[in-house]
C-alpha cells in the first residue's frame, strides 16, 4: 500500500505542469481564550483563514458553550467571508432567538474565512467556550445548484483547484475554454 501511495504522490508531481505547486495542507484548530477552561470577560479575538484559489474552508465545532443571549447580543461567534456573514452562535443549544451550532458544518462560499469570537462586559456564570477544527477542501466548479447556469456548454472536468470543459464529438472548445459550438469541416 505505501508503495502505491508513493508511485500515486510521484506520478502526481511528474504530470503536474510546470510552475503548478501541490497546494500545502491547510487545516488547524482554533478555541476560544481559556478553552477548555472558561473565557473572560471583554475577550475579542479573530481568526481569518484563507485557503488556495479553487479551495474553500469546512468549520465544524466539537464544543460550543457560550453566554446565552437574545439575538446572541452578547457573547458569541460570528462567521464570515467578505461581506457576506454566514452565521452568528451562541448558547450551548439553538433556540427560537438563538443559534449554536450543534453538528452542523459551515463551509466558505471561497478562499477565505474569518471567524470572530467575542465577550461582553459580564458573564453572570462560567461558560467553556469553544473549539473547532478546519480544513481546505476542493471546490467542485462544476457541481451546479437548481436553476444556475453551469461553467461549460457541454462536459465540465473538477480537478483539484480548479476544473476544465470539453465538448462533444463534432464540436470545438472556443477560446473562452467554456462554450462549445459545432465543428466546420
Amino acid at each position: 500500500m505505501r508503495l502505491l501511495t508513493l508511485l500515486g504522490l510521484l506520478w502526481g508531481s511528474a504530470a503536474a505542469p510546470d510552475g503548478l505547486q501541490w497546494p500545502q495542507p491547510v487545516f488547524g484548530r482554533l478555541v476560544s481564550p481559556g478553552f477548555p477552561g472558561t473565557y473572560a470577560n471583554n475577550q475579542e479575538q479573530r481568526w481569518a483563514l484563507t485557503a488556495p484559489p479553487g479551495y474553500r474552508l469546512r468549520l465544524y465545532f466539537t464544543h460550543f458553550h457560550l453566554e446565552p443571549s437574545y439575538l446572541c447580543e452578547y457573547d458569541f461567534v460570528k462567521l464570515s467571508s467578505g461581506t457576506k456573514l454566514l452565521a452568528t452562535l451562541c448558547g450551548w443549544e439553538s433556540t427560537d432567538t438563538e443559534r449554536a451550532p450543534g453538528n452542523d458544518t459551515f463551509y466558505s462560499p471561497g478562499s477565505s474565512l474569518d471567524v470572530t469570537f467575542r465577550s461582553d462586559y459580564s458573564n453572570e456564570k462560567p461558560f467553556a467556550g469553544f473549539e473547532a477544527f478546519y480544513a481546505a477542501e476542493d471546490i467542485d466548479e462544476c457541481h451546479v445548484p437548481p436553476g444556475e447556469a453551469s461553467p461549460c456548454d457541454h462536459h465540465c472536468h473538477n480537478h483539484l483547484g480548479g476544473f476544465y470543459c470539453s465538448c462533444r464529438a463534432g464540436y470545438v472548445l472556443h477560446r473562452n475554454k467554456r462554450t462549445c459550438s459545432e465543428q466546420s469541416l
